[in-house]
């Protein structure tokens, strides 16, 4: 299957995940690389997973680690990109071997100059800037708006609100260069219920 925009799942944790999203086009899986993080996936898993797979970018999902522990942690998780949930000091991301997808949280208290202000001075640095939010559940008049103005300028990939009643209208409103979704746990080992991602996939075909 062909998806007509980039996409993005994050915290794969088992192989159905990674085999159901590669075998529908995606172009990104995300694995949570840090200990003690959600959905986390230790290296022996990762390497067995992403044996199984061919054909997507494999990101390495981390939080506000030390570059140094990452650098070590790399050492284990063979991954093509990077994907940091916290910002780090630009001199610490030309620092690190591999292309960076950069988390920017939005939230209602958002100050819309502040988020332009982070993107521009990250711009040059990262491959894309992944916009998510833990306090807006759904895509509304007003941050479709503000969304819209920072897709123009920078590469988003939009992170939060899709649904399949949405996610066809939202690209078409927005115009990311991607959008973000999540995996989930698997019901039983080999088992997964894959509904909800496939109603959005269906809004991505060409």
């Amino acid at each position: 299957m062909a998806l007509n925009t980039i996409v993005l799942v994050n915290q794969i944790t088992n192989l159905s995940d990674a085999r159901y999203c590669a075998g529908m086009g995606v172009e990104m899986l995300g694995f949570s690389l840090q200990p003690g993080q959600p959905q986390h996936i230790d290296a022996a898993a990762f390497k067995e997973i992403s044996g199984w797979v061919s054909g997507v970018k494999l990101v390495g999902e981390v939080d506000n680690l030390p570059v140094a522990e990452l650098e070590e942690l790399l050492l284990q998780y063979k991954v093509d990109m990077l994907q940091l949930n916290s910002l780090y000091f630009i001199e610490e991301l030309d620092d690190l071997p591999l292309p960076i997808i950069l988390r920017i949280l939005i939230d209602k208290d958002t100050v819309e100059e502040n988020i332009i202000n982070t993107l521009e001075l990250y711009q040059q640095h990262v491959e894309y800037f992944l916009i998510d939010s833990e306090d807006f559940t759904s895509i509304d008049e007003t941050n479709r708006r503000f969304l819209r103005d920072i897709s123009k300028r920078f590469p988003i990939l939009l992170g939060f609100g899709l649904t399949k009643e949405n996610t066809r209208e939202a690209l078409d409103k927005i115009q990311p260069a991607g959008i973000a979704l999540k995996g989930g746990e698997e019901i039983r080992p080999g088992y997964k219920n894959f509904d909800e991602l496939e109603e959005i996939f269906e809004q991505l075909e060409d």
